[in-house]
């Protein structure tokens, strides 16, 4: 949501405190030169590792366990199950690795295929960019999700609305579980609650979703009609050899 002078924030931004401040003060004070991404993945035991812990102990609460890019709830406290993730990355742009709107958590998955790519309009950006308009991607601290991205929770289908929305499931691989779901083993009670569901969608979805969903819907069922006639052959087969 707009916030003062035109600022915007849908993800509340870290603070840091104490010795955590006074470390992260200490990293923007150097010249542009000394600051380097690799500090970050040095932290295990290092002297930036409870800045580290603050950051992910912040935004897991903040995004009540969810991943910032592909939604998923994960309920687990233990640090190691999450990312803490520099939007823009922090090897093209070390300056902003403590950038509290440059930060989140994401999903390992999420994380990994993101990795270094950009998502600044203007990738040689000196400056932290602070508007929507900025970005590439749909952005976790200043675009609301539901507005770039409906997810069809049922198939596991991210369908994009907008611009930032086309980027974002490109750039973090989004399609990945929508492939896995279309993969599954045939169950008929199993696709009849999938198709149930995806009926409810249907009702509610916006006309330009309604096609994905129908779509999504013939395949479901084109898909278990054939996997039922294969189970059907290979039990016919299996009888005649059996006799």
């Amino acid at each position: 949501m707009p916030g003062p002078k035109g600022t915007y924030s849908f993800l509340t931004p870290v603070e840091y405190k104490g010795v955590i401040k006074a470390k992260v003060d200490a990293f923007n004070k150097q010249p542009k030169e000394l600051m380097t991404g690799s500090l970050w993945g040095a932290t295990a035991g290092g002297d930036m590792e409870d800045v580290k812990k603050f950051i992910k102990d912040h935004y897991k609460v903040a995004q009540d366990y969810k991943c910032s890019y592909c939604q998923q709830r994960i309920e687990v406290n233990h640090n190691g199950a999450w990312d803490a993730e520099h939007i823009i990355p922090k090897d093209s742009h070390p300056q902003f690795m403590f950038e509290p709107r440059n930060l989140c958590i994401s999903c390992k998955d999420c994380n990994l295929i993101k990795l270094n790519k950009p998502v600044l309009k203007n990738k040689t950006r000196s400056t932290f960019a602070d508007s929507p308009d900025d970005y590439l991607i749909c952005h976790p601290h200043f675009h609301e999700y539901s507005q770039h991205i409906n997810i069809i929770q049922e198939a596991g289908f991210y369908l994009p609305r907008t611009p930032e929305g086309v980027m974002l499931v490109e750039v973090c691989g989004l399609l990945r579980f929508v492939l896995k779901y279309a993969d599954c083993e045939w169950d008929s009670e199993q696709l009849a609650i999938q198709i149930h569901s995806l009926g409810g969608e249907l009702i509610s979805a916006a006309p330009s979703a309604r096609f994905a969903i129908m779509a999504m819907m013939r395949t479901l069922l084109d898909e278990g009609l054939r996997k039922a006639a294969l189970l059907a052959i290979s039990a016919r087969v299996d009888k005649f050899a059996a006799a």
